[in-house]
């Protein structure tokens, strides 16, 4: 995507879209049920009869392996009187059937009603009229996307198919709970001016952060040098102790950072030898969860625990830093005359989001659904 600078500052999104419930409740309606939603990585899900449970917004859907290998979902409800069918995080269902904790009515993998225990007979009761109802699924570079209303058209980040992400598998996992609204997240995601002052240990990597994100947008600072002199990845010292991907050009091999949004959820750590992927899901109108991922070649697992900090550090420290102040500017979001905040030259992407959030607001034509 071409990057050119803001001409003039912009206006952000008003403050209080970032903490208002009712307008949260708009937001999963038009920008997280409607679209394709990253949920888990495909590895989590290995054999037939395993299931996980995520939670979009309000919706609890389950993934599950059915017996042909294919990934299905469904909503978490049962077709009786609505309980939840599976009441854990993760697990297995036995004999391939899906029962229902409550009143025990079971279905089979392709979520068909096949008994319904000590139910007395009725004449115009037909088990056909009650499956499981289901949740599109797609699958992308190793993740699991589900779509909670419709089928709209699936398109996946492009120009990463030498990395063959759907063959990494998770060599660590970190689970945070941040205080932020989601979008907050993914503003910091698509702009690096907040850089210099926020992750110190990044920039002394990828030396061209120094510049607030101005690198590669103005001549005074295109001619500098991006990385560390000598980095071959982004760790805290630029050394690796992997080999780049075998399938990457050479070019690739020299691009040590490479950043990629899917929207809403998805945000990707590219390097040359791994890769950091965060997961992230509104827990509320002022809060998230995400699940960051260092993903590796499959048989370069499990590394050593040395090799595996060496990886790990240097996203981990700048993940928190993140975090830490995204709420703390959803702390100054409360402020009674902050109307909205103003994205200078640098942070195009973030008012690129901001333009992606006006417009699926605007294509919304249904109110939010009770619950």
């Amino acid at each position: 995507m071409t990057r050119v600078p803001l001409d003039r500052l912009q206006p952000a999104l008003p403050a209080s879209w970032f903490r208002d419930p009712s307008h949260h409740a708009r937001e999963l309606e038009a920008l997280w049920y409607r679209g394709w939603v990253a949920a888990a990585r495909e590895e989590e899900i290995p054999a037939p009869g395993d299931w996980r449970a995520v939670r979009i917004g309000s919706q609890s859907l389950v993934l599950f392996r059915a017996g042909n290998g294919e990934i299905r979902s469904i909503h978490n409800a049962c077709r009786h009187r609505g309980s939840i069918l599976c009441t854990g995080e993760s697990g297995r269902f036995e004999r391939n059937r899906i029962v229902c904790p409550y009143h025990a009515w079971t279905y089979d993998l392709a979520g068909q009603l096949v008994a319904t225990p000590r139910r007395m007979e009725t004449p115009d009761f037909d088990p056909r009229d009650y499956p499981l109802h289901p949740v599109a699924v797609e699958r992308w570079g190793g993740f699991v996307f589900v779509c909670v209303d419709g089928r709209p058209a699936f398109d996946p980040p492009k120009g990463l198919e030498n990395y063959a992400l759907d063959r990494l598998r998770i060599g660590k996992r970190v689970v945070a709970d941040v205080q932020a609204n989601w979008k907050l997240l993914c503003e910091n995601f698509s702009e690096c001016f907040h850089c210099p002052p926020v992750h110190p240990e990044l920039c002394r990597v990828v030396t061209a952060y120094k510049e607030a994100g101005a690198w590669g947008l103005h001549p005074e600072y295109s001619s500098r040098l991006e990385y560390k002199p000598g980095a071959t990845t982004l760790t805290l010292d630029g050394t690796s102790r992997l080999p780049p991907f075998a399938a990457l050009t050479a070019e690739e091999r020299k691009t040590l950072y490479r950043a990629e949004m899917h929207l809403p959820n998805l945000f990707l750590n590219v390097q040359p030898d791994y890769v950091n992927s965060h997961m992230m899901f509104p827990t509320g109108p002022e809060s998230v969860r995400i699940v960051y991922d260092w993903l590796f070649e499959a048989d370069r697992l499990p590394l050593p625990e040395e090799d595996l900090q060496h990886y790990v550090a240097l996203w981990d420290v700048t993940n928190r830093q993140d975090a830490r102040n995204c709420e703390w500017q959803q702390q100054g979001l409360h402020a009674r005359p902050f109307d909205h905040g103003w994205y200078v030259p640098q942070e195009f992407d973030a008012h690129r989001f901001a333009q992606w959030v006006r417009r699926g607001l605007a294509a919304a034509t249904t109110l939010p659904r009770d619950g």
